[in-house]
């Protein structure tokens, strides 16, 4: 018996160390991607002041040349080209969506709004583009409004699983799960090893605490977007309990389903990009 509490003893840490690491590589994708939207925000914001900048000193330019004298500085604005400015905003605002980061996608698309006035772009150009834009601001906000209410639902059946994970581990409620469709011969003979379901439920509260920092790992994961590890962290946690043979379990995994079989609503594609081509 010593052994057998020496073993879960050791597995018991070996789990935890386990789901730590889980949540500091999670934790460092993160940190990297938070880094990699600065970087890409100060390469943007530096290239539309190079080409704000080059406008103006062609437009001075412009006014100090007689109109005697060739035009030398009509060419110069193709240095920077405006279309390749916008495509290189809605490249990070599409990047903004993708990260979660919907408010500040949105004050960039109205700032690129505003900003059109300042490209040499054809005046009917800059009119569709703000027309485009502003139907984008419509879709990414009652995009937003439809995801706000779709996590809420989910974070009230998520609070009301790690309650529930919560009370299992404190004050265990154990009865063992029988299957419904059994001949009454079969309820009277049970053959199982006697060992199995004793050592499963020995396991009971390293397993449940187990499931409970994988459904903080879920939760992590679907607030990042990232579905595919939410998906695995809920098959992680079905499977955990599949190991305990009673009641409670089974009525833990039916919470699960609840939560698994959700349809995420899709990240919204940019009409501008559309328009720009």
């Amino acid at each position: 018996m010593k052994k057998i509490f020496i073993l879960l003893l050791v597995l018991g840490l070996l789990w935890i160390l386990k789901l730590s690491y889980d949540v500091f590589e999670i934790t460092a994708q993160q940190t990297e991607l938070s880094n990699s939207l600065h970087r890409i925000e100060q390469s943007n914001a530096n290239l539309n002041d190079q080409l704000v900048a080059l406008q103006r000193h062609v437009n001075v330019k412009d006014a100090s040349v007689s109109p005697n004298q060739p035009d030398v500085t009509t060419i110069q604005p193709s240095s920077i080209d405006p279309i390749f400015v916008v495509k290189q905003q809605l490249d990070l605002i599409e990047f903004m969506l993708q990260q979660q980061k919907f408010n500040d996608a949105l004050d960039k698309l109205m700032q690129l709004d505003r900003n059109l006035e300042q490209y040499a772009l054809a005046p009917s150009l800059k009119q569709s583009l703000h027309q485009v834009i502003q139907k984008d601001q419509q879709v990414i906000q009652q995009f937003v409004s439809a995801r706000v209410a779709q996590q809420e639902k989910l974070d009230v059946i998520m609070r009301q699983l790690d309650q529930a994970l919560t009370q299992e581990i404190k004050t265990p409620q154990l009865n063992a799960s029988q299957p419904q469709n059994k001949y009454f011969w079969q309820r009277w003979i049970v053959i199982e090893p006697a060992k199995q379901p004793a050592v499963a439920l020995m396991q009971r509260p390293l397993i449940l605490k187990e499931v409970q920092l994988r459904l903080l790992i879920a939760q992590q994961a679907l607030q990042q977007g990232q579905y595919l590890e939410y998906q695995k962290s809920l098959l992680q946690m079905i499977e955990l309990l599949n190991q305990l043979p009673d009641q409670k379990s089974r009525q833990l995994i039916q919470n699960i389903q609840k939560i698994k079989g959700f349809t995420v609503i899709p990240t919204p594609i940019l009409n501008t990009r559309a328009l720009l081509g």
